[in-house]
């Protein structure tokens, strides 16, 4: 059996200050498999600004597991922490022009995080990478002189010039309108199966969910529900299951709690191979 490409357990991550503690995470379980494109969503706050800032190794986690492409993220020093960065992970922020070197061109802008090999050899790979993106023909522009699209496509090429395992990005379609961001979902999946890359991908376009393998919905700092789309007859399915984590725990949607009038105590029983909840107040009414 193939070991997930991410594996986390029961994170925790507090931002301590002062005055006051915050709880960003937890005790968050999420695992990545090999080839998967996961997807999170979640309102401002949830915690996913944490998650990526930890999975790019940028922040470590107060308290749990977390495991990427055989890196232990808890226990790492400082010089793996560069070295993961570096070549484990790439990070393609929400502004696309934030990943760009404005007095470089687009072929400049991919070589150089490159470390390790010969400049024929990086411009090879940067000519490869932006083949792969369908940008050959803005090689030679400047970043003042890309549309958005193209930007993002250069960030995304610029993040896997390491060929890492793992691709992080925040927001990827914000700045494109639909027809721009299809395009640059279906390709950037090529690319992901072609190099043999994971990607996790924060958002709140539903077409990035739909060009994902699965969505994770992150609510009060743990993974809450799942949804996988699936095509039918042309119409677009969402098919929505709950997470439970390794504690036995889960998180009811907030729908399910307001149709139900759920609130303090809830009582549980197994009925056949169901498990049904309800209020408390129902046993007096």
């Amino acid at each position: 059996m193939t070991a997930p490409v991410i594996d986390c357990e029961g994170l925790v991550h507090i931002y301590k200050t002062r005055e006051l503690e915050v709880v960003a995470l937890q005790g968050l379980d999420l695992t990545v498999e090999p080839a998967e494109v996961v997807a999170i969503v979640g309102r401002s706050g949830s915690g996913k600004t944490t998650l990526m800032n930890i999975l790019a190794s940028v922040e470590t986690p107060t308290a749990g597991k977390i495991m990427v492409a055989g890196h232990d993220l808890v226990r790492m020093s400082e010089t793996e922490r560069e070295a993961y960065r570096r070549n484990v992970a790439g990070y393609v922020v929400q502004n696309p022009m934030a990943n760009l070197v404005t007095d470089l061109d687009a072929l400049e802008n991919v070589m150089l995080p490159m470390t390790g090999v010969s400049k024929a050899d990086k411009v090879e790979r940067a000519d490869s990478l932006l083949e792969a993106l369908a940008i050959t023909g803005v090689a030679h522009r400047f970043p003042g002189e890309l549309s958005g699209g193209e930007a993002q496509r250069v960030a995304v090429a610029i993040a896997m010039a390491n060929q890492p395992k793992l691709l992080l990005a925040d927001e990827p379609t914000a700045e494109l309108d639909q027809a721009t961001a299809a395009g640059f979902l279906r390709d950037v999946r090529a690319l992901l199966r072609a190099r043999g890359a994971v990607a996790v991908m924060v958002t709140h376009d539903h077409n990035v969910e739909k060009h994902a393998d699965r969505v994770i919905q992150i609510r009060d700092g743990r993974t809450s529900t799942e949804t996988r789309w699936r095509e039918d007859q042309g119409t677009f399915v969402a098919d929505e299951v709950l997470i439970m984590d390794r504690a036995g725990r889960l998180q009811l949607p907030k729908a399910f709690v307001e149709r139900l009038g759920l609130r303090g105590r809830v009582r549980a029983h197994v009925e056949g191979d169901e498990v049904r909840i309800r209020s408390v107040e129902e046993d007096h009414e």
